[in-house]
């Protein structure tokens, strides 16, 4: 029951923030520059500038993300030439679809301000992003062998 509570408010944090960076874009689309930046270093620096309509991939990637996450169900490994199908554990699609939606938010939010995203981005998004499959594997792996 708690997982499937946990597993609720993932989703919906996950579509707020899908929702929420349509809406920033729709209400402040007439104050982003003509040019945003589009990609940067690792040092979170800019290092490419397109037109301000780059800024509707993003929702569009964030769109396919959330649908493509909700109805993954189980995953499909294939070692020593077997084939194994699991279901994927209730939390593990829903905690990487809200750091994905995060992330991807928050660079849009950073291009539409023209700011940079900060040397801590890249980091702290990709360690949030693989946290929740490192500990599918450690709980998963051991199992497997069994």
């Amino acid at each position: 029951m708690a997982k499937r509570i946990v597993r609720i408010v993932l989703e919906v944090l996950s579509l707020l923030i899908l929702l929420g960076t349509i809406a920033f874009l729709v209400v402040n689309w007439k104050n982003i520059p003509a040019q945003v930046p589009n990609r940067w270093n690792a040092g979170g620096e800019v290092t490419e500038w397109l037109d301000k309509w780059v800024l509707l991939t993003y929702p569009m990637i964030m769109a396919v993300a959330f649908v493509s996450l909700f109805f993954a169900k189980t995953m499909q490994l294939r070692s020593l030439g077997k084939t194994v199908r699991i279901p994927a554990p209730e939390l593990l699609f829903p905690a990487m679809k809200l750091v994905l939606l995060a992330g991807f938010s928050y660079i849009t939010v950073c291009s539409a301000l023209v700011r940079p995203l900060g040397v801590w981005f890249f980091p702290v998004f990709l360690v949030l992003l693989f946290a929740p499959m490192l500990v599918f594997f450690i709980v998963i792996f051991p199992k497997l062998g069994a």
